[in-house]
């Protein structure tokens, strides 16, 4: 038995190490890379600049404001965001994470350009059934959309679209997100913790694959 220990304590070791490195990446992110990611893209006037439904959340702990410059029109790029969604055109971001390892469509989709104030978009699938879903909640036409979640863990998150024109014949994209945590849980704390950090990857990604599509469109009109 006793020839077991020095294997439990560098086991033991090696964890606390791990734990440690963890709080040190954690600590780096929430003190000095939240604030930056959380505004990636978008300027100070875009972050200031009121966006369809932030009355709805007053004091959120996650305020999001991104943004992309698209060569494009709002009337090019508006189809784009109509079709978005699980099992619909997808998310133009990580399919094999957010649109059941479908890719996402690489073309505009008729038959998901119907969407209208009160519609749900489902966000992922749980035993072959959509169970997460936003919810239409504003919608102007080649101008904004609001989005609001309908489920834990960000039940009534509100994620906000807004196009803007520029004198320079191009759009930017501007995608508002925001939340007020509610902790009822360990795993309410460990999926605000996972989402908090990694939701850049996804929203960049999102932009970035409707600037490419949308350009490469507006190119070969």
């Amino acid at each position: 038995m006793n020839g077991h220990h020095p294997f439990l304590k560098a086991l033991g070791l090696n964890v606390l190490a791990w734990l440690a490195f963890l709080a040190l990446v954690l600590a780096f992110y929430f003190v000095w890379l939240r604030d930056f990611q959380m505004n990636w893209g978008a300027t100070p006037e875009e972050v200031d600049q009121y966006m369809a439904g932030d009355e709805l959340r007053n004091n959120p702990d996650f305020n999001a404001t991104r943004a992309v410059e698209v060569k494009a029109t709002p009337e090019q790029i508006w189809p784009w965001l109509v079709q978005m969604g699980y099992g619909r055109a997808g998310f133009y971001g990580f399919d094999r994470l957010d649109n059941g390892g479908m890719a996402s469509a690489e073309r505009i989709l008729p038959e998901w350009q119907g969407l209208k104030v009160g519609d749900s978009i489902p966000c992922a699938e749980y035993e072959g059934r959509p169970f997460y879903f936003l919810e239409i909640v504003e919608m102007e036409p080649n101008r904004s959309m609001l989005w609001v979640f309908t489920a834990t863990p960000w039940k009534g998150a509100t994620w906000s679209w807004a196009l803007y024109p520029t004198v320079n014949h191009t759009t930017r994209l501007v995608s508002r997100l925001r939340h007020e945590y509610t902790v009822r849980s360990v795993h309410d704390v460990f999926a605000i913790a996972v989402i908090d950090v990694s939701e850049i990857m996804m929203m960049r990604t999102t932009l970035l694959g409707i600037k490419r599509r949308a350009e490469r469109d507006a190119r070969n009109r």
